[in-house]
């Protein structure tokens, strides 16, 4: 929602100064940089996992994996900008630069600044958010005013045009805006008073001052966070609001959780303390971290929060013990991501749970979900030296470097910029393809016998068909479950939908199976004639598939029980699926066939003299294709199939190929390393 976007974070008003402690990433902030609010500093995007995060100084906002803190991308927007606001409905990131008065738009699928306009207005801009029921865009600004004294207006944005559609004159000065989940409501914080609004902007109510809110996440309640002589004070509004609560330390953040509590995080000395106030208003757990802590971030998939200042991240679940006393390190359940380049100190462990009693039917339905394995220990995360400046030149495009862990890749799988590798010794390693630094965060059972590796939006996936279990990684927990399904030992292909379900073929079965990760529940569908070689799944998230056995290919409505299918003459089995751009099917095959399927007809495209193994998409929306080289030569060669771009070679075996949003192109080294283009091919 986008109130949890705007009030999920909050970060204090006060300067905090560097603990000395190992650092994760510095992501934008400097030590002596006052920061009004997090709403305004920084936004999750949760829909690609991406936190955004302003560098005032210099112009720009950094785009940040919000899980690792990997940079992503770097944006150059100019001037100095003040505040973030994130549009769900458009996908886009948008910068408010107070000084120049203007409204700048980053694409969140691409990283890039797609709009920029001015915002005709006087006074102070103070804030940006979006309104949670349609979109439009509202910018607060303030004026010192004369007679009556200070007062602010709220100026309506189109989300498309970004002309002004209407402007509220305010009867108080905004300085924070944050709206309730349902958009009835709108708070205005400021460390004087805040100031409760109806959907026409009139006030209905006032609280307490401070430095940061948030909404309850039924919408009714409101707890203000502020300052006092002694320490911090939390204040509620609405029905039925507990008095309020006085805690130690400095106030720096709040977030409301689905339990309709909030976390409250307070600067003590040099480390954090978070405490998870209860319905009643009444502290129910607290946790210290060691980390002087400027935001907090609310994780409802995991049930955990991340903390979060200038150079350092700390991840931990929401503390449900009170401790009269704290060690300085972090506890058991934090899990810290620094800079270090050892390996990691942990690796998450999980035991196959009881297998379910569900059993395939001939029509959608919903089988018992799998037994939940005992919850494996959480780790830390480790960080490489860059592994594209450890590369080393191969050829003139290629370069390569070695695999992380010491490891052989084995099975390797794409998601946003992230490739994960899982390697011979089931050690899991993850590379940003924007930045190259490469991770360690997770080690499966060195038992397991994996032959499907899948990563989705929010889950990556590992079969060992071979008994039978689903290994389920939460990417932002960083930890997996291990759960035992029978009816996987049959599976030959995987893939991930765009709601992360994970959609698997059965050999020779006329269903196609989907585990759903929020539920842990497993459907089967029928497919009437059609027997599944292999599974692709498209950008418009259109399941698609390969049946070798009847020569087809096709697509599946599962809602509907449809199949519409297309006759392909190929001489091989097929090893790769791809849609493109222009929502053209290409198949590959073992014979070095490659077609193209559109408009109900398949044509042989390409042929070649050796088995296609694999087809990728670059980040153009074009097809290239993997192969190896012809009889007495060694080494792989790989292009675009529509000729748009010149491929390249490398002298030696291939087992993968991948793209980033910057064109290069990846390729696993079974040797040990991995290929990687020194920039976009051309």
């Amino acid at each position: 929602t986008v109130t949890a976007a705007i009030a999920v974070v909050a970060v204090a008003l006060s300067p905090v100064a560097p603990t000395g402690a190992p650092v994760a990433t510095q992501i934008g902030t400097q030590p002596d940089q006052v920061i009004v609010a997090a709403a305004r500093s920084v936004v999750l995007n949760e829909r690609t996992n991406t936190l955004y995060v302003l560098d005032i100084a210099n112009g720009a906002v950094e785009a940040r994996d919000a899980v690792t803190s990997e940079l992503k991308a770097r944006i150059e927007v100019g001037g100095k900008p003040t505040a973030l606001a994130l549009n769900p409905f458009t996908n886009t990131v948008l910068v408010l630069d107070s000084s120049q008065k203007t409204v700048t738009e980053i694409d969140g699928a691409k990283n890039s600044v797609v709009s920029s306009a001015s915002v005709p207005v006087n006074g102070t801009l103070t804030s940006i958010n979006v309104e949670p029921n349609g979109g439009k865009i509202l910018v607060t600004s303030a004026e010192s005013g004369t007679g009556a004294g200070p007062s602010g207006a709220v100026v309506v944005l189109d989300q498309s045009t970004k002309q002004v559609d209407a402007m509220k004159d305010l009867a108080v000065v905004p300085e924070i805006m944050i709206y309730d989940p349902e958009g009835h409501r709108a708070a205005l914080v400021s460390t004087k008073q805040t100031t409760l609004l109806d959907t026409n902007y009139k006030v209905i109510g006032t609280l307490p001052g401070g430095i940061a809110a948030a909404f309850g996440k039924d919408g009714d309640r409101i707890a203000v966070l502020g300052q006092t002589p002694t320490g911090s004070m939390v204040a509620f509004g609405g029905a039925a609001a507990p008095l309020s609560l006085q805690l130690p330390g400095s106030p720096r953040a709040i977030a409301a959780v689905p339990s309709g509590g909030f976390l409250v995080l307070v600067q003590m000395d040099k480390k954090s303390r978070v405490s998870y106030i209860a319905v009643d208003g009444k502290v129910a757990g607290d946790v210290d971290l060691p980390i002087n802590g400027t935001g907090i971030a609310y994780d409802a998939a995991t049930d955990r929060f991340t903390v979060v200042n200038g150079d350092k991240v700390v991840k931990s679940n929401v503390p449900t013990e009170i401790a009269s006393a704290r060690a300085e390190s972090a506890p058991p359940s934090a899990q810290v991501a620094t800079t270090a380049t050892s390996a990691p100190s942990a690796s998450a462990t999980a035991s196959p749970s009881a297998s379910p009693s569900a059993t395939p039917s001939a029509s959608p339905s919903a089988s018992p979900s799998a037994s939940p394995s005992p919850s494996p220990t959480t780790i830390v995360v480790a960080r490489s030296t860059n592994a594209l400046q450890q590369a080393s030149s191969v050829n003139g495009d290629m370069s390569r470097f070695t695999l992380l862990g010491g490891g052989l890749p084995v099975l390797v799988t794409k998601a946003n910029e992230r490739l994960w590798v899982l390697d011979d010794r089931n050690q899991i390693v993850t590379i940003d393809m924007s930045g190259g630094e490469m991770f360690l965060p997770l080690k499966l059972p060195a038992g397991a016998q994996i032959t499907q590796w899948k990563a989705g939006r929010s889950y990556t996936y590992a079969l060992d068909t071979t008994e039978g279990v689903l290994y389920v990684i939460n990417v932002r927990a960083e930890r997996y479950d291990a759960r035992e399904l029978a009816l996987l030992k049959p599976v030959v292909s995987a893939a991930v939908g765009l709601d992360d379900r994970l959609w698997m073929a059965v050999r020779g079965a006329p269903y196609l199976l989907a585990f759903d990760p929020k539920t842990g529940e497993v459907s089967s569908f029928d497919l009437g004639p059609a027997r599944i070689s292999m599974l692709t799944i498209d950008s418009l998230g259109r399941i698609l598939y390969a049946d070798d056995a009847r020569h087809t290919v096709g697509t599946i409505d599962p809602k509907a029980q449809l199949l519409n299918e297309v006759n392909v003459p190929a001489r091989g089995i097929t090893t790769s699926l791809m849609v493109d751009s222009s929502s053209t099917l290409w198949v590959g095959t073992t014979a070095g066939e490659i077609f193209n399927v559109r408009g109900g007809r398949a044509t042989l495209a390409v042929a070649l003299n050796a088995p296609v193994t694999t087809l990728s998409l670059d980040q153009t929306g074009h097809v290239w294709y993997l192969a190896p080289l012809p009889s007495r030569a060694l080494g792989f060669g790989f292009a675009a199939l529509d000729d748009s771009q010149a491929g390249s070679q490398v002298n030696g075996p291939v087992a993968s190929l991948d793209f980033s949003a910057l064109g290069r192109a990846w390729l696993a080294d079974p040797r040990g390393g991995f290929f990687v283009s020194r920039e976009q091919l051309r």
